[in-house]
């Protein structure tokens, strides 16, 4: 169902940037809906009926008011954000205001940004991780594994201080590896976690957490804990991220977690922050955290053997962290509710440095 949901939304965002509309203001594919929820600011035009009815081999859409406009949400995120005050702002995904987590030490006064409402994202109370430190590379004496992974190199393998993403080809067909930007500058060289030499960092992507690596990756992706030498998975494809969607994690030092939803898509016009997305669990009990940078975020086909690409891991809340799983060590720091950029962006955005890259798949 969220695939078959998400094909349809994706469909009527690209007319609807085709037609040149600033709408729709937000879509909700969250699969225990079993209809797609797309909310829009005024008339809808004639020229998109079409493309938001309901045919027989569709899914189910239903059309709703938002209550402001795209362009005016996005300039009440503009003024928070060079307030300082937080260090989430973004629409609500009907248009119905704005959510905001605050900066440590922010003052919190703002209720409303030029008469739109401002409301609190989900919170929960600071605490970290403790545990003891587990050691060792390929634990059960493989030749290779998830934390000492050889090229092609799988997607959710170990970098030195990060995971790898998603594998690419270039639009020169040049092998690449996606991961997030802070992972390291252009012109540095990423390690796999044996220490063994990768390749090189670069197209820094601006105003979004992505980077590439110059070195070749297959079209698996690693699945499971992380000192693990067998359990991975095909990747089947892509998606754009849609709110209301159901998604994992395989980060190199948490290993796979599942059982997130997106809750908010940030997706402005123009060149600047974005477009990326916040995902939290269900109840606050674990999330990726620091090592798992750059490392997939992903979906499932509807027999669970295969995986979707959906982003790459960019950076936790300070106001949701929990205790780590997988690999820890005294003040790690891993939260439940944490921000994507979406492998959509990368592959097709109009400001992408690898515009016209394609997903290796397997």
């Amino acid at each position: 169902m969220q695939q078959r949901l998400n094909t349809k939304a994706m469909k009527i965002d690209k007319a609807a940037r085709a037609a040149g509309e600033n709408n729709p203001v937000g879509i909700i594919a969250a699969p225990e809906n079993r209809a797609l929820r797309v909310y829009w600011h005024g008339p809808v035009p004639d020229s998109m009926r079409r493309h938001l009815s309901s045919r027989a081999e569709d899914v189910l859409v239903k059309v709703l008011p938002a209550r402001y406009s795209a362009t005016a949400l996005y300039t009440a995120v503009r003024k928070l954000s060079a307030s300082g005050a937080t260090s989430m702002a973004v629409p609500q995904p009907d248009g119905s205001g704005i959510a905001v987590r605050w900066a440590p030490g922010a003052t919190r006064h703002h209720r409303t940004v030029d008469g739109i409402p401002v409301t609190l994202a989900r919170g929960a109370s600071p605490h970290g991780s403790k545990e003891v430190p587990l050691e060792g590379r390929c634990a059960d004496g493989a030749s290779y594994c998830r934390e000492d992974d050889n090229p092609p190199y799988y997607a959710g393998a170990r970098l030195s201080n990060c995971t790898v993403g998603w594998p690419l080809r270039l639009a020169n067909n040049s092998p690449a590896l996606l991961t997030a930007g802070h992972c390291g500058a252009s012109g540095e060289t990423a390690y796999d976690g044996g220490g063994d030499m990768m390749g090189g960092y670069g197209n820094h992507d601006v105003g979004v957490d992505h980077a590439t690596i110059g070195a070749t990756g297959s079209g698996r992706m690693w699945d499971g804990n992380w000192q693990n030498s067998t359990f991975t998975k095909p990747i089947e494809g892509w998606t754009t991220p849609f709110v209301g969607n159901h998604l994992c994690t395989s980060g190199s030092r948490s290993g796979a977690l599942c059982g997130f939803t997106i809750s908010h898509v940030y997706t402005p016009p123009g060149p600047g922050p974005g477009p990326f997305a916040y995902a939290s669990a269900s109840t606050p009990t674990y999330g990726p955290g620091q090592g798992d940078s750059g490392g997939p975020v992903f979906s499932l086909t509807g027999d669970g053997t295969r995986v979707i690409a959906q982003g790459t891991v960019t950076s936790g809340s300070t106001d949701a962290f929990v205790p780590c799983r997988g690999q820890n060590w005294e003040g790690r720091k891993c939260s439940w509710f944490f921000r994507f950029d979406s492998v959509d962006h990368a592959l097709n955005g109009s400001f992408s440095p690898i515009r016209g890259a394609r997903l290796v798949t397997g």
